[in-house]
């Protein structure tokens, strides 16, 4: 699938507000442009003008706009820069690409010691980024000096609970079967 990616320069001129794809296109698998959609509606809602437009609200309304779709935009990249695969042009060209700054501080600040930085207007989460790039193999090369304040067997022991919340949970759900039966099954008229 062919698309071109990007965004407008300004989303807020004048008395229009860019919206959706009229706003920008990211990638093609719907979830972030639905997640742009509805911030835009929520901050539309918050700088909505009353008696005419300040241009105050529209400076703030498009610059946090803006990082909202350059950290979309870093978290993509990522999957892509971090990649071990060498089977051809495109992937080689993803590994080697320049990267926006913001991107190259976030792997270099994981890479030396396990941390992530999640920015306000950042739809992924820590937890997010961390997956991707421990994903991609990316290792982090030293770690946080609070984790040596647990021993082993404090660890193990939060572990296990986990462990134990997660089955207690999978115990009280009803099997796939069940859920579509009891939820989901079509009606026999």
């Amino acid at each position: 699938m062919r698309f071109t990616p990007g965004r407008r320069q300004q989303f807020w001129v004048g008395n229009c507000v860019a919206v959706g794809l009229s706003s920008g296109f990211l990638e093609p698998l719907e979830s972030t442009s639905i997640h742009l959609i509805h911030t835009a509606i929520s901050r539309i809602i918050g700088y909505f003008p009353h008696g005419g437009f300040d241009a105050a609200d529209i400076a703030v309304y498009n610059a946090v706009t803006q990082n909202e779709y350059e950290r979309i935009r870093d978290f993509l990249i990522l999957h892509y820069k971090l990649t071990r695969r060498d089977d051809s042009a495109f992937w080689n060209y993803c590994r080697t690409m320049p990267i926006p700054e913001a991107l190259q501080m976030k792997i270099d600040l994981f890479a030396a010691n396990g941390r992530t930085l999640r920015e306000s207007e950042d739809l992924f989460t820590e937890m997010s980024w961390l997956q991707v790039m421990v994903g991609q193999g990316l290792v982090p090369r030293g770690y946080h000096p609070f984790a040596d304040l647990r021993t082993a067997d404090e660890v193990a022991g939060y572990l296990q609970n986990v462990e134990g919340v997660i089955a207690q949970c999978v115990r009280a759900m009803p099997t796939q079967a069940r859920f579509i039966a009891e939820h989901c099954a079509a009606s026999a008229a």
